[in-house]
Formats: structure tokens, C-alpha cells, sequence
């Protein structure tokens, strides 16, 4: 049986600031996110409500209280984009992320440039990023089980066959570089010399 479609209720300023509060009680949010989340509800006015759409003025109005929303809640510390970043490179990073692929997410979130790059220097905590980098791509390969990793060993006619192990170690970088780590990282987590295989 379908969901019944929820009422329509047309945006007024009380309801954007409970909408907020909501939002805001049951995730982590960017300024920018909790911004999309409440824009989303008058575009959704717009577009089921012709006297609402036609109401210029009315729009304006509740975009101004969004801003004012959104300035409440940073003031308070509710919304706080630094640690937002901080704790989401944390995350991502334990789950084997790039550097790159983590300022892709933290980017599509809304976070400005020099936030991201902030909050990916203490994740390293004084350590080389670089080998923040090699950590989090073994943790990655550990996770799909990629090149020393791999559960299940090529078999020993494949370990005499160059070929197949060549092709292999090919899938298991391109893996890694399409999770967004450089072809030098994805060489040292495999324990791979490319120069001299060829």
C-alpha cells in the first residue's frame, strides 16, 4: 500500500526555524546543508502552491529568516562548519578515504576550500600527510581485500602467469585511483614496482 503523500503546508517563519530545529536534533549539519534543507521547503511551496509561487514578497521575506536561521545557529555553535569538517575527514578517513575524494564529499556539503584544507592537517596530527594518505589507503584495501590483502590468493597457475598477475595488480590500482589515491600510494600499499615488471 502506497505512503499517503504528506499535507502541504505553505512556509511561514515558525515553521522554518521548527523545520531547523528538527533537522538540526536528528543530523550533523553544514551551514550550508541546514541552508539547502530550508530553501528546499520553499521551492517546494513554488511549486505546489500558485498563489505562493506568484508571491514574490512572501518569498524574499522567508529567505531573509533563513539567513537569520542560519546566523542564529552559528552563533549559538549548533552549527559549527570547522568541526563539521573535522569530524567528517575523522570518519572518512577510518573508512579509508583520499584526501581527494574527501574534499570531493566535504565540497558537494557546501564546505569552503580552506575549511576542508584545515580540517584535513590535524586528522595527520604532525605526521607527514603522506602517510596519512598510505594509511588510509591500506585501510581501503584491507577493505576490498585488494593486492596483500586478498582473501583468496591468485591461484599457482596464475602466480606462474605474469600475464594474470599483471592484470590483476592493474584492476587493484585503478581501484585505488579511482578512489582517489595518487598511482605512488596505490604502487606502495601493493608492494608493486611497475618499472621493473615492464
Amino acid at each position: 500500500m502506497p505512503k499517503p503523500r504528506r499535507k502541504y503546508r505553505r512556509p511561514t517563519l515558525d515553521y522554518l526555524a521548527n523545520s531547523a530545529l528538527y533537522y538540526l536534533s536528528r543530523y550533523a549539519a553544514s551551514e550550508a546543508s541546514l541552508r539547502r534543507v530550508l530553501d528546499n521547503k520553499i521551492r517546494r511551496a513554488i511549486m505546489q502552491d500558485e498563489v505562493f509561487a506568484a508571491d514574490h514578497e512572501a518569498q524574499a521575506a522567508l529567505r531573509q529568516a533563513i539567513d537569520k536561521i542560519v546566523e542564529t545557529h552559528i552563533r549559538t555553535g549548533v552549527i559549527n562548519d570547522a568541526a563539521f569538517a573535522e569530524m567528517k575527514v575523522h570518519s572518512l578517513r577510518r573508512a579509508g578515504r583520499s584526501a581527494r575524494m574527501i574534499t570531493l564529499k566535504l565540497s558537494q556539503k557546501g564546505l569552503k576550500p580552506d575549511v576542508i584544507t584545515k580540517a584535513l592537517l590535524p586528522e595527520d596530527e604532525g605526521e607527514d600527510p603522506q602517510k596519512a594518505e598510505l594509511r588510509a589507503a591500506q585501510s581501503f584495501a584491507k577493505r576490498r581485500a585488494l593486492g596483500p590483502y586478498r582473501k583468496r590468493p591468485l591461484s599457482e597457475a596464475d602466480v606462474a602467469d605474469s600475464q594474470a598477475q599483471t592484470k590483476q595488480t592493474v584492476k587493484d590500482v585503478t581501484t585505488l585511483a579511482r578512489a582517489g589515491f595518487s598511482f605512488d600510494v596505490a604502487k606502495k600499499v601493493l608492494d608493486v614496482d611497475f618499472d621493473e615488471d615492464e
